[in-house]
């Protein structure tokens, strides 16, 4: 890694020993958290309750030693407005679209930009298609790996539609450059571990559990949630060739800490926001690159 983007990992490393007799039978790494200013702690028997203050509101996580044996493993955690969350609604910064449906067909998209319903065109060569299917609508569209496939929903029957799952069937051209990851992401967050939807305009926001948030497009990007203390890991899947950390490095231009947020740029028209992060919360091993 070049001298100039170090800090990004880096951290005083500490390391614990288990010795029996004269010889090691363990070790571990210990990388120390910096206590931030929004942080406080209350020992309660063989817990310790952190309660996390952050823009998007309040996280409690609970870390319990059951043993006593100085080791800490998270017994939960949770937000305040965690039910609010699985909610689909323009507070919790997702995109809104509507549909004209006739016969069972898609006839018209808008999407909501400024308070505006503006209609989206669609193509009319064929790369791009919409199905109905009960109260959501599935958009595939045609890509050079293969097809991207979107499904929208309307819970509550409001005529609004919200995208709540993303799949990449990847079927790449001999020689052709492609991302690998072919699972389902999700833009909603569930108790679960997840592959989070990572997209300019969204918020991207993960729930209990190990997240990956996934990156996919050039853009100004912001993630709401992420949580190392949780194993949260930001997965880049660009299909643009990227085949190392050092590569990714290589793209970075700049990066700082506004006193809460921390936020990496690639560029005028690139950057990532990690919200509510320090700078010694994220590491490099955190970050995996697929492609």
């Amino acid at each position: 890694m070049s001298s100039k983007h170090d800090d990004l990992s880096s951290s005083d490393k500490e390391y614990l020993f288990t010795i029996e007799g004269d010889a090691v039978t363990a070790y571990f790494e210990v990388e120390p958290k910096s206590i931030g200013s929004n942080d406080s702690f209350v020992i309660d028997g063989d817990q310790i309750i952190l309660t996390k203050e952050t823009s998007d509101g309040t996280r409690t996580t609970v870390f319990s030693d059951p043993d006593g044996d100085g080791f800490y493993a998270i017994a939960s955690s949770t937000d305040e407005d965690d039910e609010d969350h699985h909610d689909l609604g323009h507070d919790h910064g997702h995109k809104s679209f509507k549909f004209d449906i006739a016969d069972g067909a898609v006839i018209a998209v808008y999407e909501l930009d400024d308070g505006v319903w503006e209609l989206k065109p669609i193509d009319d060569d064929g790369s791009e298609t919409y199905t109905v299917e009960g109260d959501a609508v599935i958009r595939t569209e045609t890509k050079p790996f293969g097809s991207e496939i979107t499904r929208y929903e309307d819970s509550d029957g409001d005529g609004i539609y919200f995208r709540t799952a993303e799949e990449w069937v990847i079927a790449p051209a001999e020689h052709s450059i492609a991302p690998k990851f072919s699972g389902m992401l999700h833009y909603l967050p569930t108790d679960n571990d997840d592959f989070i939807v990572v997209r300019g305009g969204e918020d991207s926001r993960g729930g209990l559990g190990a997240d990956g948030f996934v990156v996919r497009e050039a853009a100004h990007l912001r993630i709401e949630d992420f949580n190392t203390l949780e194993d949260d890991e930001l997965i880049f899947d660009t299909g643009l060739g990227l085949t190392s950390q050092e590569q990714l490095i290589n793209h970075i231009t700049d990066f700082n800490y506004d006193g809460q947020d921390f936020i990496v740029h690639f560029g005028l028209h690139v950057s990532i926001t990690l919200v509510g992060i320090q700078p010694d919360e994220i590491s490099w091993n955190s970050i995996s690159i697929l492609s």
